[in-house]
């Protein structure tokens, strides 16, 4: 596994007058790969959150105990966001990011088994492996992103591409709502295991198989000189041991452990998950249960809650890198302020 995840070495330099126009298709081909990458593991990644009033109607599981359950995906997603983005770190993102989705997939179409549901400790398990894989989607798209962009233009290119996760939860509600109805017409016994569930996940891996085609993990393995080289814009603390592969210990210990800003952000960013998921993981039940919902009214709300982020997070870019010159954390602070004010009653 190590050798299949070593990243490639840098290839022979492509002719001066090649390199414009192969940096911007390259460049164009690598953003759609990690855009619609990241999109496509969010069809495999809150699945169970739709289907958490079914599993109480049909196999009697209380709210409780499913809440247990479910929370073994954000913690199995958390420590995997910590642990295999040190590992993405030394990986060829064009197979990391295609991996990780292919074996969240898997996990999701056994989670749509009898097996799969035949008892809360089994789901946990699961919804743990669930979110395990799919904590390795963002750590190969920011390494792609950071080789492929310049910091001048990162914060608009990262509203962009933020705005996946987003896609990928709008097409979740309705494609679960669909694929639960024509699954129902066939005949199946708990046509919303095979809906919410096997449809989804098998997306996903045709997705994550186009994916690995777009990608490519640096400009140097392609013969291309690096963002910074190529655009002339270089950070005030960039050298070429910039782009050295670091060590396991290295990035732990002196950019992670070490690092007092990166602790702080981690703390405001769960704080900031308090108030979406809480919102993601219970308002189907919600909607269902108390505002007597059917399942396409669901899917559609589910839909919009998730549109609604993508003017803000392409706006928040911008103001990052106009009006606020690259200070990121004075635009998150603002928006953070703005998130609290909304949630009040």
């Amino acid at each position: 596994m190590g050798k299949f995840l070593t990243p490639p070495t840098a290839s022979k330099r492509q002719p001066a007058s090649e390199v414009g126009p192969l940096y911007h298709s390259l460049r164009l081909r690598v953003f759609l790969g990690i855009y619609i990458g990241y999109a496509a593991y969010y069809l495999v990644r809150k699945n169970l959150s739709l289907a958490l009033p079914y599993l109480s109607e049909d196999f009697g599981y209380t709210k409780t105990s499913l809440g247990f359950a479910l929370a073994c995906n954000g913690i199995g997603y958390g420590i995997s966001k910590f642990v295999m983005g040190g590992i993405s770190d030394r990986s060829d993102a064009r197979k990391f990011l295609p991996l990780g989705l292919i074996l969240a997939s898997l996990a999701i179409l056994v989670s749509g088994t009898k097996s799969g549901v035949s008892s809360v400790f089994v789901i946990g398990v699961l919804q743990f492996l669930i979110g395990w894989f799919g904590g390795m989607g963002w750590p190969p798209c920011g390494r792609v992103m950071t080789h492929w962009f310049s910091a001048v233009e990162r914060g608009r290119k990262m509203a962009i591409w933020n705005t996946a996760h987003n896609l990928g939860g709008m097409l979740i509600g309705p494609l679960c709502a669909f694929a639960t109805g024509y699954v129902a017409l066939m005949g199946f016994q708990h046509p919303w295991m095979f809906g919410m569930f096997g449809i989804p996940a098998l997306i996903a891996i045709v997705i994550a198989i186009a994916v690995y085609f777009l990608i490519r993990d640096s400009p140097q393995s392609c013969g291309l000189p690096s963002i910074e080289e190529h655009t002339g814009h270089y950070p005030h603390d960039y050298s070429e041991d910039s782009e050295r592969i670091l060590g396991t210990r290295e990035i732990f210990v002196k950019y992670v452990f070490c690092n007092k800003i990166l602790w702080i952000v981690a703390l405001a960013n769960a704080f900031v998950y308090l108030v979406r998921y809480g919102v993601l993981d219970w308002a189907p039940t919600y909607l269902r249960e108390v505002k007597h919902y059917d399942i396409k009214e669901v899917g559609w709300a589910y839909f919009a809650y998730e549109f609604a982020a993508i003017p803000g997070t392409l706006v928040c870019g911008w103001i990052s890198d106009v009006l606020f010159k690259g200070k990121r954390a004075v635009t998150t602070v603002i928006f953070m302020l703005l998130a609290t004010v909304s949630k009040l009653p």
